[in-house]
């Protein structure tokens, strides 16, 4: 039995269209079927998103003989690493920009620390998609929340364009001296089409 919502085949279709607007590869408005979120509705209901003519998923996204299927799928997202060492100062910022449309789930961040005067408070100043940033404060957040270990810690920050940049920023509260650094990796993990 297959459930019609406006112009999508099935509950299926509508869910695909949905998770492609969350990543930013379809715009909000080309969502159908008058589904706001609390639940799908019926046709013609205004709802949480304007209703539109839609096309089926199977339509926009053609699967290819031999090709694996385009879809979403959780992903990893790499940035490059940055370290405070001797003159470094004590802000820092890594950036990396994504190939395919991506909305961040969860940000990891592995520091390191080498030396006697690397035991420093590390925070996340700032974390920005394009020019916008995620947090809903100006205020700084301590870096270990976001620990391998941490519980807890998804988020839903806005889908990110193969156009725009991911800038994660650090600040460090004691200068590194001689040999000493704290090195520190940073890993997104979320949504990505391909």
């Amino acid at each position: 039995m297959s459930l019609r919502i406006g112009n999508y085949d099935d509950v299926g279709d509508v869910e695909l269209i949905d998770d492609l607007a969350d990543v930013g590869a379809l715009s909000r408005g080309g969502r159908g079927g008058g589904r706001g979120r609390s639940g799908y509705g019926r046709a013609g209901q205004q709802g949480g998103y304007m209703q539109q003519r839609g096309y089926p998923a199977r339509r926009m996204i053609p699967q290819i003989p031999g090709a694996p299927a385009v879809g979403i799928r959780l992903q990893p997202l790499g940035f490059p690493p940055v370290a405070f060492v001797l003159n470094s100062g004590q802000a820092l910022s890594t950036t990396t920009r994504p190939q395919r449309p991506f909305k961040a789930k969860r940000l990891v961040v592995d520091i390191a620390r080498t030396g006697a005067t690397s035991t420093g408070l590390i925070t996340i100043t700032t974390l920005n998609i394009g020019t916008n940033n995620q947090f809903v404060s100006s205020g700084p957040i301590g870096a270990a929340a976001f620990a391998a270990t941490a519980f807890d810690v998804n988020m839903e920050l806005a889908a990110c364009t193969t156009a725009l940049d991911i800038t994660v920023s650090y600040a460090n509260t004691v200068v590194v001296t001689t040999t000493d650094r704290v090195d520190i990796a940073t890993t997104m993990f979320g949504e990505a089409v391909g």
